[in-house]
């Protein structure tokens, strides 16, 4: 699956988390993508997006 919104280009954003003990552990937050049929340049075809870019209309959904 794609890692990056093709709308807004957000991608994995990467860092620590810390305990109380100060134990460093790697963390990865990804994107909440999906898969969505879209109108891109008048042609139909399917793209990932995320759902902030789906909820603010930035994608044209084609039926």
């Amino acid at each position: 699956m794609a890692n990056k919104c093709e709308i807004c280009g957000k991608k994995p954003q990467f860092g620590s988390t810390v305990s109380h003990a100060h134990n460093v552990t790697k963390k990865t937050r990804m994107p909440n993508l999906r898969r969505v049929k879209a109108e891109v340049e008048k042609q139909t075809k399917y793209i990932y997006v995320c759902s902030r870019c789906i909820r603010s209309g930035k994608v044209k959904k084609s039926v």
